[in-house]
């Protein structure tokens, strides 16, 4: 667990700081973070984390290196779009 935690956050860090991420629609990904909401609540499991932050933890689930309950297949765009819509439900 420890493991998938560091690989986590040296992901996020290097989507973040690589400029990789793709500005996001908040709006889009409002629909699109349907599937989320079952499990999370933006406002308090995003809290204080940027919209790169929170792509890189969506882009590592997506890639398999972090466990996570669903199989999450979606694309550079809708990844952007959630984490716009999350990081925006926090203020950010």
């Amino acid at each position: 667990m420890k493991s998938n935690l560091v690989a986590l956050m040296i992901a996020s860090g290097a989507l973040a700081m690589s400029g990789a991420a793709l500005a996001g629609d908040a709006a889009a990904g409002e629909k699109k973070a349907e599937m989320c909401m079952d499990c999370h609540e933006p406002a308090e499991d995003f809290a204080d984390l940027s919209a790169d932050e929170i792509a890189g933890k969506i882009n590592t689930i997506v890639a398999g290196q972090f466990k996570h309950q669903k199989k999450l297949t979606l694309s550079d765009a809708d990844v952007a779009d959630i984490a716009a819509y999350f990081a925006a439900a926090d203020g950010k």
